[in-house]
């Protein structure tokens, strides 16, 4: 049995039109997921992205984030695998916890080629936290 293109084409045309038309109404703040370039960068994301986590995650977070500003990198490390560990984690806190651990590996790189002894423990327990 043949459909006639007329019944098929407006009923296409409808779909279309609704699925290329947003949902809801109102501004939505969207959340910043921009690539941090710095290690500064990556711990005030992780505070934004946290900001409304339960108080545990909330302080795990802020603690990562100040120890990835302060160059306390087996602290970082630490921190971030307990903020990592956290259920129900949102995009944007996902992409905090990704931004600050890349920061960080960046940073330990930089430091172990310098022979910091400190950067190499850290870099170990990171690619620790990163294969769970």
């Amino acid at each position: 049995m043949k459909i006639p293109i007329c019944r098929t084409v407006p009923g296409m045309m409808s779909a279309l039109v609704a699925a290329m038309t947003p949902l809801g109404c109102g501004a939505r703040e969207e959340p910043d997921l921009k690539t941090s370039a710095t290690p500064a960068e990556a711990a005030s994301q992780m505070e934004r992205a946290f900001a409304g986590a339960p108080e545990d995650t909330r302080h795990a977070a802020g603690v990562a984030a100040e120890a990835l500003r302060r160059g306390e990198y087996e602290k970082a490390v630490v921190s971030l695998t307990t903020v990592r560990a956290a259920t129900n984690a949102t995009l944007e806190q996902g992409m905090a916890v990704h931004q600050s651990t890349v920061q960080l590996e960046a940073r330990l790189a930089a430091e172990i080629a310098a022979g910091n002894e400190a950067a190499t423990r850290a870099y170990g327990l990171l690619k620790a936290m990163k294969a769970k």
